[in-house]
């Protein structure tokens, strides 16, 4: 028999309550960041040769 709405649990009762014991447990690395950037860089940096050549 199935159980009764009122009595099932609710679906996003735990959603939020877990929270990271630091606030160094949620910060990016500096390097990750660094990386992120230069990549844009060099991947900005050859669409413009390649658009300089034609």
């Amino acid at each position: 028999m199935p159980t009764p709405p009122e009595q099932l649990p609710a679906a996003g009762a735990g959603i939020g309550t877990e929270t990271a014991a630091h606030l160094s447990d949620r910060r990016i690395p500096v390097l990750t960041l660094g990386v992120g950037l230069a990549l844009v860089g060099l991947g900005i940096g050859f669409l413009g040769i390649r658009m300089r050549r034609r």
